[in-house]
């Protein structure tokens, strides 16, 4: 199978160029920079151009901006590169018949707990993240050969200077850091490493369109999550500020990202991981790489 990633370089894009190697899948990644083939998602040509070059059965769009208050500092960038791209990708997809996947988010539900989303709940666009992103589905569904996937992931992506979620956890725990832990923000957060195993089952199938949830089971809270990092990565937590996100945050957000993946599980016939299981992954991800 001939893959065409865009993203190569990021988080996930790393993860899934491991998973598809490990499979025995032909991957070409596509980046700005430092991939195999460079390509600046906000131009039409260079797409296009990249599709001719590696003539894809599955094209993966995992390229995004994923800093808020950068997209809310410059809508007009959050559209390029989160929306823009996918309506190229989409027909292209639509008119030579790609299997297109298009890597979206979780950050479309507010205001009900740790409550869990299925594909059809109603959408809360909070952001300008939000906004772009959901435009990007909606262009990517203009293709019967698409399918969008709605996640969070966590992972490693040991970049110096742009520190991953976890990353950042980890280091503020070795560095004896205090950290804000919210109680009412809910995710269900899944390593990289799980997701990228779930997306190649689901391209597997060879039948799978529309959105699909890609996530752990069950929601937790951040506090949740950060405390059982500590735990399993055996660091003390210094002084915890416990505290709601809304107190802390300027830009107005989701809160209740809960997903449901009941759908997505039934189709592949196995449970997908709870949070133990994702921060076991992320503990052995990193003590194989000795950090």
């Amino acid at each position: 199978m001939r893959i065409l990633l865009f993203g190569a370089t990021g988080m996930l894009g790393q993860a899934i160029w491991k998973e598809a190697i490990r499979r025995g899948h032909t991957l070409f990644g596509a980046a700005r920079s430092g991939a195999e083939i460079n390509v600046d998602v906000n131009n039409p040509v260079n797409i296009i151009s990249a599709i001719d070059e590696v003539s894809p059965d599955v094209i993966i769009n995992a390229a995004a901006l994923v800093n808020l208050s950068e997209c809310e500092d410059d809508p007009g960038r959050a559209y390029l590169v989160n929306a823009r791209p996918a309506s190229i990708l989409s027909r292209i997809s639509l008119e030579r018949k790609i299997y297109f996947i298009q890597i979206s988010t979780d950050h479309y539900y507010a205001n009900d707990g740790d409550n869990l989303h299925q594909e059809t709940a109603t959408i809360k666009l909070m952001n300008e993240y939000a906004r772009s992103k959901f435009a990007g589905e909606s262009f990517a569904l203009a293709s019967p050969y698409a399918l969008v996937l709605r996640t969070n992931i966590v992972g490693f992506r040991r970049k110096r200077g742009a520190p991953t979620f976890v990353e950042w956890v980890i280091d503020s725990l070795k560095n004896k850091k205090q950290m804000s832990l919210f109680y009412d923000f809910y995710t269900s957060s899944i390593a990289v490493s799980q997701f990228s195993k779930i997306l190649f089952d689901i391209i597997h199938l060879n039948n799978v369109y529309g959105v699909l949830n890609i996530a752990s089971r069950g929601a937790h809270s951040k506090k949740d999550f950060i405390e059982s990092l500590a735990n399993r990565f055996g660091y003390q937590l210094e002084n915890p500020l416990y505290c709601s996100v809304h107190e802390m945050s300027a830009i107005q957000r989701a809160d209740s990202l809960g997903l449901d993946v009941s759908k997505a599980e039934k189709l592949l016939g196995y449970s997908f991981p709870g949070l133990d299981q994702v921060v076991e992954a992320l503990y052995m991800e990193s003590e194989e790489a000795g950090t």
